[in-house]
């Protein structure tokens, strides 16, 4: 009796001496380097080169992440194979869209609740979130009947940002574009001189 005492004594006494190397480890492995950024669940995004300002919808539930896409189509450029697709970005004026051609990373399968699984293209480009541009991969799917075209999951936030669920809109997607400045005939002056 006395002899198993002691060993749990031991026991303890070692264990306690672990602890401080245990918590050092710890704190190594979830350092970060430089505070994250904290976002809303809906922010506006750009796409680049083009500059294209868009709201995209942030989804941690979501791994991946996904791009309105329709006539959507897979060809051969220099040996490679690419993806054309024409992406709307804009419902509220009109419609606007740009026809966009990447190189393909992948097919990706997704899981269909009441179906077979559906094989959709996977490219990969810059955005400009949070006013810093990110390498992200996206797989096309038309989203014209969502409220949002874009659709950004885990992979595309993780070690960069913290979201924020009750907020939307709480960072600037400028990234070193400048607004369009109205031309004279369109300025929305009242006609009052100062």
């Amino acid at each position: 009796m006395h002899s198993i005492r002691q060993l749990l004594h031991t026991l303890f006494a070692v264990l306690l001496l672990l602890v401080p190397y245990s918590t050092a480890s710890a704190e190594k492995n979830t350092a970060i380097s430089e505070p994250l950024k904290i976002i809303g669940w809906v922010e506006f995004i750009r796409l680049e080169p083009w500059g294209i300002k868009t709201p995209a919808r942030i989804d941690t539930g979501a791994n991946t992440s996904s791009m309105s896409a329709r006539d959507i189509s897979v060809f051969k450029k220099n040996g490679k194979t690419w993806v054309r697709f024409t992406f709307d970005f804009r419902k509220d004026t009109g419609g606007r869209s740009v026809e966009i051609e990447r190189p393909l990373v992948r097919m990706l399968k997704i899981k269909q609740h009441d179906g077979p699984p559906q094989e959709r293209p996977v490219i990969s480009m810059e955005i400009c979130l949070a006013d810093e541009i990110r390498e992200a991969e996206f797989d096309l799917i038309d989203r014209r009947a969502l409220n949002y075209p874009v659709l950004l999951g885990r992979k595309a936030l993780a070690g960069y940002v913290v979201v924020d669920p009750a907020r939307a809109y709480l960072s600037r997607a400028v990234c070193g574009h400048t607004k369009k400045k109205k031309k004279e005939n369109e300025s929305t002056d009242s006609g009052r001189s100062e």
